[in-house]
């Protein structure tokens, strides 16, 4: 049984991202058991790039799409022309270990879940998965194991089952990117599907954890994003969401980041 990734690739040439560079590296003999789709939402298309004829199969493909520029865009690619039953979404700047990959191939045969996750760390903090059940998500990582309730994560790394993606009509274009991975696990915890923690351990760097080095139009986009996902599929975080925002606004004005206020303020009074 082989695996399909879904890699996206945004500011780099593919090749030299880490996430590809991490695949290419691996053993021949799980690279055989893997079907790579190359999904570039960068400006430069890389389609006549030579690609690498060790795995099962390698395709690329340009986003074409001036519109959208996510990584829901590439999902649906991916999922609609995948012939697996296994999909794992990925970011291009992530350490993936050549151990999950093993044990992945090991337990999709037999598995008795709809998703699988390792645990994902930047350096020493485990971003995913964690607790669902509070905005405070980083001060309760999940340890390993297979859960149905209270567990959210990001989705580098995630795989999820074809069959169960495709009942629930596929990824939302409501979240292009940001927090289209809170929905999947939402999705998950709904429909009461089992959801797997492999006991490994991948880095990755988390953009809300480094908001400094954002631009200001991505710094909106990630927030007004999770304030749209508390609205709608989890209002019983929403006084707490809208209190944290109020602090953050506050602490704008107080520092003089005039742009960060109104960021808030406009998000609470749901302008654009």
């Amino acid at each position: 049984m082989n695996l399909t990734i879904c890699m996206v690739a945004y500011s780099k040439k593919f090749t030299d991202t880490t996430s590809f560079n991490q695949l290419n590296n691996f053993d021949s003999s799980v690279k055989k058991q893997l079907n790579l789709i190359i999904f570039d939402n960068g400006i430069e298309n890389f389609t006549d790039e030579k690609l690498p004829d060790d795995f099962a199969s390698v395709s690329y493909q340009f986003n074409t799409d001036k519109n959208e520029r996510g990584t829901r865009i590439a999902y649906q690619y991916a999922l609609t022309n995948m012939h697996d039953s296994w999909l794992m979404l990925l970011d291009d700047d992530t350490l993936l270990t050549e151990n999950y990959v093993k044990d992945l191939l090991t337990e999709m045969p037999t598995a008795v879940v709809d998703a699988f996750c390792p645990q994902i760390f930047d350096e020493k903090i485990q971003i995913s998965p964690t607790d669902s059940e509070t905005i405070e998500n980083l001060y309760f990582p999940k340890k390993p194991g297979i859960y149905t309730e209270n567990i959210t994560g990001i989705s580098s790394g995630l795989v999820l089952s074809k069959k169960f993606m495709t009942e629930i009509d596929g990824f939302t274009k409501e979240f292009p990117l940001d927090y289209l991975d809170h929905w999947i696990f939402w999705q998950l915890r709904q429909h009461k599907k089992r959801i797997k923690i492999i006991d490994e351990k991948i880095q990755h760097q988390l953009s809300v954890q480094h908001l400094t080095g954002l631009s200001k139009e991505r710094f909106a986009k990630i927030f007004t994003a999770e304030y749209h996902y508390y609205q709608h599929y989890q209002p019983e975080q929403l006084y707490s969401i809208r209190k944290k925002y109020g602090k953050m606004m506050v602490k704008g004005w107080l520092k003089g980041n005039i742009f960060l206020a109104k960021t808030f303020l406009k998000i609470l009074l749901g302008k654009k």
